[in-house]
Parts: structure tokens; C-alpha cells; sequence
């Protein structure tokens, strides 16, 4: 039998193949390299012509790679040995984790969910008695796509509200990058973006409520917005939560949202959370 080499490529008919089978598993990918070819890289395992597996490597913050692993088969040693050096985050399947531990070490591991939401209509899953509300309902309040104009506001939101939900948002572009905010008059007091943007598929990233404005309405209110928008391009809608965050996931089942896989989060020296 061939043996398993790495190779510092994709095979983009082989990803698009597996992306038609399993559409979540390999978003990031598609996202990536449409979006960031110059940015993210990718390392495959390959046993002949066969794509076994493959490492989608991003250049995190403080010179931390963050890693997202897949494929949990015949190619994970060979996998392994192509996790960059520490400090990393390495987001895998859970089977995938004690082949990163050999292979780098042990760090803090967090519980991932990925929760996606079957529906495109966004009254028809759980908005119902008990649920959040769509929208805050004050007058003085509304919630809205953020535009070239707020990029200010949201920096200055960002570096009140410093945390890991937060950290790109001073970096993006609002005439492109899709953030949704809930304003309390001129105030932002959170916000949430498509952090993926396929034709089908958006991934929900950067859910964040300024902890003063929390238990008002405001997360369903804004990441309503944003399934609202995803139905109107016709994209089904997922995003990742930590399963040790009870609120966050009572919201999104209130939302409509079910658990469709989970993953592990492994911090490696980046000092990094989820």
C-alpha cells in the first residue's frame, strides 16, 4: 500500500467533492480560500491520488497558528507531523485529539458544539412563548448591518469589551465584512457577524453583549438580524459554541438551532479560548 506523504496544497476537485457531501465540515476551507488565499495555507495528506485528510493552518494572533484539523483515518500520523510548531490552537475532532497531544503536547481543551439551523424561515423554529425577543422593543432602539461609518464605533466597542469574541472586529472591512449591531440610541452594545459567507452556508461568528446590556434581548435580537439577511440570500445558517456556555446554547435552540457535531478546541501554549 502507498504511503501517506504530506503536501503543502489541496486538491480543490477533491474538497469541492467533499464539500458537497458534508457542507459544515469544510466551509472554512471554501471561505478561506476564496476569500484569504494569501493568508491561510493548507496541508494535505495524500496516499497515492487519494486526499485522506487535511490541516487548514490560519496565522492567529501573537504568532499562534490556528489549526483546523480534518480527517481522522488512515492519515492522522501523517497529519500530526505537520502541526506547526507551538505555540498553536488546534480545533479537531475529538478521535483526532490524542494524536495532537503525542504529537505536541497537552494544553487546555475546550468542548465545542456546531449547532446549525435546518430552517430558512426565521419564525418558523422556536419563537415561540418563553422564547427571546426578535427585536429589543424600546423605540430608541434598534438593530441593524453595520456600515463603512460605524467602523469606528466598533473598534471602540472592541477595546471596551476586550475578549476573544471581539478581537478581529477592529480589523475588518464593513463595506464587505457582514457585522450586524444593536444600538441603544447612539450606543452599540453588541454585535455578531457571518464570519463565513457561502452561497449556502453562513457560519455565525463574534456573538458578544456588553455584559451590563445581557438578559435584555439583545443576542437574539442581533444574531435574528442576521439569520433574517441569510434567509433572503437563501443560506442555511451554523455556528460553533462552547458546550460548557448553558445561556449561549438556551439561546440558540431558542433560535432554532440543534447540535450537529462536536470538536475540541486545544490550546498549545497560544493562550487562547474559544
Amino acid at each position: 500500500m502507498p504511503a501517506i506523504e504530506l503536501r503543502p496544497t489541496i486538491d480543490r476537485a477533491w474538497l469541492d467533492r467533499a464539500a458537497a457531501d458534508d457542507p459544515w465540515e469544510h466551509a472554512y476551507a471554501l471561505w478561506d480560500l476564496e476569500r484569504f488565499p494569501d493568508r491561510v495555507r493548507i496541508v494535505s495528506a495524500v496516499r497515492a491520488t487519494e486526499t485522506v485528510g487535511y490541516l487548514l493552518i490560519w496565522p492567529g494572533p501573537r504568532g499562534a497558528a490556528i489549526v483546523h484539523w480534518h480527517g481522522t483515518g488512515p492519515g492522522a500520523d501523517a497529519l500530526a507531523s505537520g502541526l506547526p510548531p507551538r505555540p498553536l490552537v488546534a480545533v479537531v475532532p475529538p478521535e483526532a485529539a490524542p494524536w495532537v497531544r503525542r504529537a505536541r503536547g497537552a494544553g487546555p481543551e475546550y468542548p465545542e458544539l456546531r449547532l446549525t439551523r435546518a430552517s430558512t424561515d426565521p419564525g418558523a423554529p422556536d419563537r415561540g412563548p418563553g422564547a427571546a425577543p426578535a427585536r429589543p422593543r424600546s423605540t430608541s432602539r434598534e438593530v441593524r448591518r453595520l456600515t463603512a461609518s460605524d467602523r469606528a464605533r466598533l473598534q471602540a466597542f472592541a477595546a471596551a469589551h476586550p475578549d476573544p469574541l471581539t478581537a478581529e472586529y477592529p480589523g475588518l472591512d464593513l463595506a464587505d465584512d457582514a457585522v450586524w449591531g444593536g444600538w441603544d440610541a447612539d450606543r452599540l452594545v453588541g454585535v455578531a457577524r457571518a464570519a463565513v459567507r457561502l452561497r449556502k452556508q453562513w457560519i455565525v461568528g463574534g456573538v458578544y453583549v456588553d455584559p451590563a446590556e445581557r438578559g435584555h434581548g439583545w443576542g437574539a435580537a442581533i444574531v435574528g438580524a442576521l439569520l433574517d439577511a441569510a434567509t433572503t440570500a437563501g443560506a442555511h445558517v451554523g455556528l460553533y459554541v462552547r458546550e460548557d456556555r448553558p445561556p449561549a446554547l438556551a439561546l440558540y435552540r431558542r433560535l432554532g438551532f440543534v447540535p450537529t457535531a462536536r470538536r475540541r478546541w486545544i490550546d498549545l501554549g497560544a493562550g487562547l479560548e474559544p
